[in-house]
């Protein structure tokens, strides 16, 4: 019994310090891991990722990318085309024409904000590009979000669906039928897992 207290005191520091850290861990442990599983909720932005069940895309490495998914409210933008002749589109330098001011400022109010801070975050995009047949109308115009994945990333997915329908890779109806669905996955399937990131 002599031994024991020698050990104590020459351990106590270290043996309390371990003794007071099991104690913190074993009682608040299961509450701090549930919290710390929880991510903080930021006002007016999603806290959950786009929905790609029923979506098969090959193995790769999702690039990182801080921020959530832009995707546009398929009620409001289900995308519309004029046209489905890939011959017409692929020979055309035509761009899209401007859009008027009530048009866009329309888009905006649709989807709930007019105010200028709104709109310095988001630039307009057509969900189906003008040339890959898309219509520069209301009903596929949508404020895309200019952090996280959105606008750039759409505009990439754009440039390479059209250089794979002109290059006759991909149908054009495919590829329109792709973004209308989920411009993401689209984005995902062509860009991200074909190494164009």
């Amino acid at each position: 019994m002599t031994g024991a207290p020698a050990v104590v005191r020459s351990a106590g520091p270290v043996a309390l310090l371990l003794a007071a850290l099991f104690l913190i861990s074993g009682c608040g442990g299961a509450r701090a891991a549930a919290a710390a599983a929880q991510p903080p909720v930021v006002p007016g932005e999603t806290t959950q990722g786009p929905d790609l069940s029923g979506v098969h895309l090959p193995d790769f490495v999702m690039p990182l990318i801080h921020g959530g998914v832009s995707l546009p409210n398929p009620k409001l933008t289900p995308g519309s085309v004029v046209s489905t002749d890939a011959n017409t589109l692929c020979t055309s330098d035509e761009h899209a024409p401007a859009l008027p001011t009530a048009v866009q400022t329309a888009v905006y109010a649709e989807y709930g904000d007019t105010s200028a801070s709104a709109i310095h975050k988001h630039i307009l995009n057509l969900l189906v590009p003008y040339d890959l047949g898309g219509a520069a109308v209301k009903s596929n115009l949508w404020p895309a979000a200019t952090s996280g994945t959105g606008f750039y990333q759409k505009v990439e997915t754009d440039k390479i669906l059209r250089q794979l329908v002109c290059r006759g890779e991909a149908p054009l109806s495919q590829v329109q039928q792709a973004l209308e669905t989920n411009w993401y996955s689209a984005w995902l399937r062509y860009v991200v897992a074909t190494g164009h990131v």
